[in-house]
């Protein structure tokens, strides 16, 4: 028989475990072929030690400076750090011989590495003036933002609320009046109307309004007055208007208004005029609630809770529900509920 291992041809007698040479060269050979595994597996310990951890003190690549390895009978790995290296250190014990296998791992430090930042409630974002910003450059003075309240509820009217903010005013903490807590609003509107120099209008539209024209239409209407009114007032007048929505008011042209979807999430003046419709129009439910308490305007604000259902099933329409709105409509159609 007759092999060949490592580019080295060797007779079968060499090969024979049995022969004392045939027993020596298996032994060399294993020794050294579990020393070559142990550097593998002592390298990939330290790879995974420095695995994941960007901070330059700490390792990022290694580079092995020096290996003694021997035979392997039984082992044990240790690991310290110093002055920024790792050495890895594992012992082999038998019953005649003890080796040991040292790694010394030397850092190469990378520069830091920034890490993006995550959005947290301290980070939240505001409204900004960025659109107002375009406009006043390009020629605009008086940047009117618009926003309406009170499309979807069953009962009360639909509010619109026009204001102009100077460039030189940015009042802290105004957002979409959805994301503010009653109170909140209450205080951004003091503020608002109270701030020298802003200007503003508000249209009602009532729910007899809403029933003959429909919703669209009475909202379009409520914007397109209150922006009217800011022109006919003492103040300064518009001369570019900002919607907040997906379309125009007829009248409003387009070389001076445009719509901004999502505009009081996007847009500081626009966020300032949901604020102004949004307690305007809460403001008149509670002032409703006094004189039909039965139906629970104080909380809902006449949307269509259970609450709300419930009450209409047991007492019927008042004069402030809009009877073109479902379920109102159908049930009134079908007789299930009386009209007062």
């Amino acid at each position: 028989m007759f092999a060949r291992i490592g580019g080295f041809g060797l007779s079968g007698n060499l090969l024979n475990r049995h022969s004392p040479v045939g027993r020596r060269w298996t032994s060399d050979m294993v020794a050294r072929v579990d020393a070559v595994r142990r550097s593998a597996r002592l390298i990939a310990a330290v790879a995974s030690e420095n695995s994941g951890r960007p901070n330059p003190e700490k390792p990022v690549s290694q580079k092995v400076v020096g290996v003694v390895s021997g035979s392997k009978r039984s082992s044990r790995v240790s690991r310290t750090k110093s002055d920024g290296k790792i050495a890895v250190k594992e012992e082999n014990e038998g019953p005649k011989e003890s080796t040991a296998t040292v790694v010394e791992v030397e850092s190469v430090s990378q520069p830091n590495q920034v890490k993006p930042l995550r959005r947290t409630k301290s980070l939240k974002k505001f409204p900004s003036r960025d659109l107002e910003t375009k406009l006043w450059e390009q020629g605009f003075r008086n940047v009117a933002g618009v926003d309406e309240a009170g499309r979807g509820p069953l009962a009360g009217p639909v509010v619109a609320a026009a204001c102009i903010i100077p460039a030189s005013v940015t009042i802290p903490g105004v957002d979409d009046s959805k994301k503010l807590t009653e109170t909140q609003r209450e205080e951004l509107y003091a503020q608002i109307i109270g701030t020298p120099g802003v200007v503003y209008a508000i249209h009602v539209v009532d729910a007899a309004k809403i029933d003959e024209i429909n919703i669209l239409q009475a909202t379009l209407l409520a914007m397109s007055a209150c922006v009217n009114e800011l022109k006919a007032g003492k103040g300064e007048a518009p001369d570019y208007v900002l919607v907040d929505g997906n379309r125009l008011p007829d009248d409003f042209s387009k070389e001076e208004a445009q719509f901004v979807i999502k505009g009081d999430a996007e847009c500081h003046v626009i966020a300032a005029a949901s604020i102004l419709a949004k307690v305007t129009r809460d403001r008149m439910m509670i002032d409703y609630d006094k004189k039909w308490p039965e139906y629970g305007f104080k909380a809902h604000k006449g949307y269509g809770t259970a609450a709300h259902i419930g009450a209409l099933l047991k007492h019927g329409p008042c004069d402030i529900h809009r009877r073109s709105f479902a379920p109102l409509k159908d049930r009134i159609l079908q007789g299930n509920v009386p009209i007062l």
